[in-house]
């Protein structure tokens, strides 16, 4: 861009050649005014787009030095939210990342297969699809991963709100067609269903298609299946739309649809329900990372009545919902029908060098619907063993104590564990179940609390360790490495593990 262009070269030359003539002639004609002023007329002509070339040359430059810095500002985003390797096209429309190497094809076509599956099971009305696979193969592929690999905010925006409006709705659909709901309402009510289920398939589907055009894997047999696939799903979509005007059609069809469905209220399923409604109204400032446990939390209330007799949920994803006021009374309710510990919960003097206080839920473990108890999660056991010999072991759920204790021995981690803390020891502030580690009665300064839910340790924040929600991701290593962290916290006698843990989260936000 520093060069100058052919026709800027060629006018300047013209200009230089009549300014130079202009001079020549005014000294051997200064009495034929008419001349030099035809000269100086002239030059005024040239010298007009030549002036204007150049003010549109140095606009041009400054816009590519701008996209430059935007550019570079992006991929730094990009590479503290991905852990792939990708690189930004130089284009400004919807345009995905060219170098699409590392896109899961498997797991893109297994969450569209049970999808498709879910769709046709409320057009043929057939028994309840395996809702199940259908959430293992949300979590295994992650498609909320690839929101930031498209150019455009709007573009970004828009495939968010499709899958926020796709969890909702497959979560809203699952209880119904679990409690059987559908098929005892209208035949109308079954086809706003289906036709529900139509709009995620399809807004699935643009997606991918969005992404699959601009991979360079042209020839990966698992492709040209999934191209296939979405051909005939999307074969009577009108091609004067674009990609992003299909997706925000589709997201406000949805939003009309589900709207209407969820004012018919239904005590079987109200916890889903209430949970919906919310995360529709909030829509727009929802987070996947805890949006998603609590619909999973919601489910499970909605569609396991019988085993919440033993299986209390903890509710550990509990939220301020408008307008629920009865809802709210219920759970102040049932929390002031437990018997509430007076602080120090432990009364036993402390001999350890470190006070270890875990979760369990999507912490220590999930409990599976599919298999009907609770699931370890990977490094569970090789952390509870790794610091046994220097740390107190305690438990502190939200959940009741017959609940805690069964998914403690289906967990068989019953023998590492010195104490066990329940609802009843929590503080309820009338939206979440808070874990005062304060009254356990172990030192702060030689007390570390494990959650996945920061509100549930939000009075000692400096005290906690943060790990992601597990469902059954087999990849999974956070245990491993927090068991690496904690063992060097106890060795090293640390005065004050907050000062510690400060310096790790500093050190981790740092190198994300």
């Amino acid at each position: 861009m520093k060069q100058t262009l052919p026709v800027l070269a060629h006018f300047e030359k013209s200009s230089d050649e009549i300014a130079s003539n202009l001079k020549y002639f005014t000294l051997k004609y200064g009495t034929n005014y008419h001349i030099i002023k035809q000269l100086q007329n002239q030059r005024k002509q040239l010298e007009t787009p030549m002036i204007e070339a150049k003010r549109t040359l140095r606009t041009i430059e400054q816009d590519s030095e701008g996209t430059k810095r935007s550019y570079s500002k992006q991929s730094e985003r990009i590479k503290a939210t991905s852990t792939s390797n990708f690189s930004r096209p130089d284009s400004q429309f919807d345009t995905f990342i060219q170098n699409t190497q590392h896109f899961d094809l498997k797991s893109a076509l297994l969450l569209l297969q049970n999808i498709k599956q879910i769709m046709e099971c409320l057009q043929n009305k057939e028994n309840t699809p395996n809702f199940q696979l259908y959430w293992e193969s949300v979590y295994m592929f992650k498609w909320e991963q690839y929101i930031y690999y498209f150019i455009r905010p709007i573009t970004q925006k828009t495939i968010q709100e499709s899958i926020f409006l796709m969890d909702i709705v497959i979560s809203f659909i699952q209880c119904q067609m679990k409690e059987n709901l559908i098929n005892n309402n209208s035949q109308e009510y079954q086809q706003e269903m289906t036709v529900l289920t139509k709009f995620i398939l399809e807004n699935f589907c643009h997606f991918l298609k969005r992404i699959l055009t601009q991979t360079k894997q042209q020839n990966n047999t698992l492709l040209i299946e999934i191209q296939n696939k979405i051909d005939l799903i999307l074969c009577k979509n009108n091609p004067c739309f674009s990609f992003i005007q299909e997706l925000k059609r589709n997201n406000s069809f949805i939003k009309n649809i589900i709207e209407k469905l969820l004012k018919n209220d239904n005590n079987n399923i109200q916890p889903v329900i209430i949970t919906c409604r919310y995360q529709l109204s909030q829509i727009k400032t929802l987070d996947i990372q805890s949006s998603r446990p609590q619909l999973v939390n919601a489910i499970y209330l909605s569609t396991s009545v019988v085993q919440q007799t033993e299986y209390q949920s903890p509710l550990k994803t509990l939220f301020k919902i408008p307008h629920q006021q009865q809802y709210a009374m219920q759970l102040r309710q049932s929390y002031s029908n437990l018997e509430k510990i007076q602080a120090p919960f432990i009364q036993e003097p402390f001999e350890h060098l470190l006070c270890v206080i875990l979760d369990l839920d999507e912490t220590m473990g999930h409990y599976s619907d599919k298999i009907g108890k609770f699931i370890q999660r990977p490094g569970l056991v090789e952390l509870l063993q790794g610091i046994k010999e220097d740390c107190e072991i305690i438990v502190f759920t939200a959940g009741l104590q017959s609940y805690a204790d069964q998914a403690i021995r289906e967990l068989q981690c019953d023998q590492y564990i010195d104490h066990k803390l329940y609802r009843n020891h929590t503080t309820f502030n009338g939206n979440n179940f808070i874990k005062d580690i304060s009254k356990v009665g172990r030192p702060l300064e030689r007390t570390i609390i494990i959650d996945n839910t920061p509100t549930n340790y939000e009075l000692q924040q400096d005290n906690g360790l943060l790990v992601s929600t597990w469902i059954d991701q087999e990849e999974d290593r956070e245990l491993f490495q927090l068991k690496d962290l904690i063992i060097k916290l106890a060795k090293a006698k640390t005065k004050d593990v907050r000062k510690a843990l400060k310096k790790y989260r500093d050190y981790i936000s740092g190198h994300k």
